[in-house]
C-alpha cells in the first residue's frame, strides 16, 4: 500500500514539474498541421521523446532499462543475443536494483563508478523514498525500429483505402497511423490474447461492424477491418468528447477511461497518464497515447529517420459479392486465378474454407485479382492441382487441389501432448521438439458438448473464454433470456466452471456444439500460427495469486494455455503451493508490436 501511495504521489510530482517546464518546449513540440489538430499536451514531451527512440534508434534485437515512471531516466542499453533470451535483461535489471540499494545504504559516500552512474540520472537530492521506488521501478523496453520502418514500407498497400475510410465516416486523418503501434501494419498480427489483424481487434468488438468467427475473420482483412476500427474510434470519441481520450480507450476500454476522468475529475490525458493507476490501467495504457503520438511523427518524417523506403503500392483488385453460399471449390472452379494471389487479397478467409470445411457465407465480398477471368477449361494435373487453361495467352492460373469426396478434418494444434513431458525448476526450462503437440478431434469435441440433454435442454459449464453474450448467440437468444433461464440478475456475468442451464428452441444442441468448438479451435490456431512451446517450468503457486495475476502479470500467457496443461487443477480456485506446468512461448512469426515488455 505505502510502495503504491509513493508511486502515486511520484507521478504527481513528475506531472507539475513537466507543466511548468512546458513553455519552454513548444516550438518542439509542433506536429505537422491537420485538418483535426492532434493534442500534444506538452507534459508529455519526454514520454513521446522516449517512443520515437524505441521506434528509430532500437531494433528488436535491442533494448533499454529504464524508470517506468519517469521515461527521461535511461539507466543502460541492451544488446540481445542472436537467439533473443533476455537472462542478460534479468542480471543488468538486478545490478542497477542493487547499486539503488548501495547508494542508500553508502548514504552517496565512496561510490563505485557504476552507483555514480545510475546516480546521475536523478534529479540532485532526489530523496530516499523516490530512489527506494526507482529499484522496484525498473522496465526493459525492447526496441521496435525495424518493425516500424517494414510497416511503413508496407503501409503504402492500405493508407490511401484508410484514408478514404476514415474521410467518408467523419473521422480525422491522423487516426490512420495508429496500426503503426498496433502491428507495425502486418496484416496477420495476432497477440497472445485474440486481437488481429492490422488494427489488433479484440474479437468482441469486432462483431460489432464486421464478420468474425471460425470460416471468415475480417478483423484480418485490412480494408474491411479499417472501417470497423474507424467505427469503432468515433463511438469511443462520441462517448468521451476529446481524442486523446478515445485513442486511449482504443487500448483500455471506453468504461475504463471514464473511470480515470471521474475519479481524478479531469479530461486532461497529461494529468491522467502521469496520476492515474489501476491493475489494468498500467504501463501499456498510461503510455498508449504518448506512443500514438510518436507513431505520428516519425511516420510524418520518415526520411529523417529511415531515408528513402520502397513504399509498396496499392494493390489492384475486383470485388465480386456472392448471391448465395459457396463452397470456395466452386468459386475456385468459375475464375481463373492464383491461390497466393487469392489469398494475399482476401486475408479474412480461413483455413476451413480452402479445406471446404465451410462454405463462404452468402453477401460474402470477395475480391479478386484485377482481370481475373472465368475459367474456360479445368485439367487435372500430375500434383492433383488443377491448372486453368485460357484462350487469351499462355498466362495460367494455379487453383486449389478439391477432391470430389468431403476432406477429412485435420488434427487440431494445440498444447497437449500425447506423452508425458519432464518439466524442471523454475529458471531451469527444459527444450522440448519444437513441434506444436496435437489434440484429437473427438477430444476437442467431446470437451465442448452440452450434458443431460433432455425435452429441449441440456447443462454446460463455462469454461475460459467464454461469456454470456456467446453463449446467447450460440443458441440465438438474447442475453436476458439466458440469464433467466439461469436466474442471474440482469447485466451479470458468467464466471468461469459455472454449470448453465440452456435451452434449444431456436438453434440445435449440434448446431451450439459446433459454434462452440469452432469459437475455441479459432483461438488456438490464430495462437498457434505465431506462438511454439519451446520449453517448460514447474512453478508451485504463492500467497495472493490468482489465474489473473499469473497469467496476465507474472507469465504473459493466455488462461486457456494454462488450462491445457494443468486440466486436473481447479484454476478458479487456485491455493498456495500448488504445483502448475508452465509453458514458455516463442514467436514463430514476427508479431504485434510489443509495448509491454517487462
Amino acid at each position: 500500500m505505502r510502495r503504491t501511495v509513493v508511486a502515486n504521489c511520484l507521478r504527481g510530482f513528475l506531472y507539475f514539474v513537466l507543466l511548468l517546464s512546458g513553455g519552454f518546449l513548444g516550438a518542439a513540440l509542433a506536429l505537422k498541421a491537420e485538418p483535426d489538430r492532434l493534442p500534444y499536451p506538452r507534459a508529455l514531451y519526454h514520454k513521446v521523446e522516449f517512443w520515437k527512440s524505441i521506434y528509430t534508434q532500437y531494433g528488436t534485437s535491442q533494448g533499454i532499462l529504464h524508470d517506468s515512471e519517469d521515461l527521461s531516466i535511461v539507466y543502460e542499453d541492451v544488446q540481445l543475443p542472436p537467439n533473443g533470451n533476455q537472462a542478460i535483461v534479468s542480471e543488468k535489471r538486478a545490478k542497477i536494483r542493487q547499486a539503488l540499494f548501495n547508494i542508500l545504504s553508502k548514504r552517496g559516500q565512496n561510490l563505485t563508478t557504476f552507483e555514480r552512474k545510475v546516480l546521475s540520472k536523478f534529479p540532485k537530492y532526489a530523496s530516499r523514498s523516490r530512489l527506494l521506488q526507482a529499484a522496484e521501478n525498473i522496465r526493459f523496453q525492447l526496441g521496435q525500429a525495424d518493425r516500424f520502418k517494414q510497416g511503413l514500407i508496407r503501409s503504402g498497400r492500405y493508407l490511401p483505402t484508410i484514408e478514404k475510410i476514415l474521410k467518408d465516416e467523419g473521422a480525422p486523418d491522423f487516426l490512420k497511423y495508429l496500426p503503426h503501434v498496433e502491428s507495425s501494419f502486418q496484416e496477420k498480427a495476432m497477440s497472445k490474447y485474440g486481437a488481429a489483424g492490422l488494427w489488433q481487434l479484440m474479437p468482441k468488438t469486432g462483431k460489432q461492424f464486421i464478420r468474425v468467427d471460425y470460416a471468415v475473420d475480417e478483423r484480418l482483412d485490412p480494408w474491411l477491418a479499417s472501417r470497423a476500427a474507424a467505427k469503432y474510434l468515433l463511438s469511443n470519441y462520441k462517448r468521451l468528447g476529446e481524442w486523446p481520450l478515445a485513442i486511449t480507450a482504443y487500448n483500455h476500454g471506453a468504461g475504463g477511461v471514464q473511470r480515470a476522468v471521474s475519479t481524478l475529475g479531469t479530461t486532461d490525458i497529461a494529468e491522467i497518464a502521469f496520476q492515474y493507476s489501476t491493475p489494468s490501467f498500467g504501463f501499456a495504457s498510461r503510455n498508449f497515447y504518448t506512443q500514438f503520438l510518436a507513431a505520428v511523427q516519425v511516420a510524418q518524417d520518415y526520411k529523417k529517420y529511415f531515408g528513402e523506403l520502397p513504399i509498396e503500392k496499392t494493390p489492384e483488385f475486383d470485388e465480386i459479392r456472392l448471391d448465395r453460399a459457396m463452397y470456395f471449390r466452386d468459386l475456385a472452379a468459375k475464375y481463373r486465378f492464383s491461390l497466393e494471389d487469392f489469398q494475399n487479397l482476401n486475408l479474412g478467409i480461413r483455413k476451413p474454407v480452402y479445406q471446404n470445411l465451410r462454405p463462404l457465407p452468402k453477401s460474402q465480398l470477395v475480391r479478386l485479382p484485377k482481370g481475373a477471368k472465368k475459367a474456360v477449361v479445368l485439367v487435372a494435373s500430375l500434383d492433383k492441382k488443377a491448372i486453368v487453361k485460357d484462350e487469351a495467352g499462355p498466362k495460367q492460373a494455379e487453383l486449389l487441389a478439391v477432391d470430389s469426396a468431403t476432406p477429412k478434418v485435420s488434427k487440431l494444434s494445440t498444447p497437449i501432448e500425447k506423452k508425458s513431458t519432464k518439466i524442471r525448476e523454475v529458471g531451469k526450462s527444459e527444450p522440448i521438439e519444437p513441434k506444436t503437440p496435437e489434440l484429437d478431434e473427438d477430444l476437442m469435441n467431446n470437451k465442448y458438448d452440452v450434458r443431460d440433454f433432455a425435452a429441449g435442454k441440456a447443462w454446460v459449464e463455462v469454461e475460459i473464454n467464454e461469456t454470456i453474450s456467446q453463449m446467447a448467440e450460440w443458441l440465438g437468444v438474447n442475453t436476458d433470456e439466458l440469464r433467466q433461464w439461469n436466474g442471474m440478475e440482469s447485466r451479470s456475468q458468467v464466471r468461469l466452471g459455472q454449470r448453465l442451464l440452456l435451452k434449444f428452441e431456436k438453434h440445435s444442441p449440434q448446431n451450439f456444439v459446433r459454434e462452440r468448438t469452432d469459437f475455441h479451435k479459432q483461438i488456438r490456431e490464430d495462437f498457434f500460427s505465431q506462438f511454439q512451446i519451446e520449453s517448460f517450468i514447474d512453478y508451485s503457486v504463492q500467497s495472493g495469486e490468482n489465474l489473473w495475476s499469473l497469467c496476465f502479470q507474472k507469465f504473459d500467457l493466455p488462461p486457456w494455455l494454462l488450462e491445457q496443461f494443468n486440466p486436473s487443477i481447479n484454476l478458479s480456485e487456485l491455493k498456495p503451493g500448488t504445483k502448475l506446468k508452465i509453458p514458455v512461448l516463442k514467436e514463430t512469426l514476427s508479431v504485434a508490436s510489443d509495448s509491454t515488455s517487462n
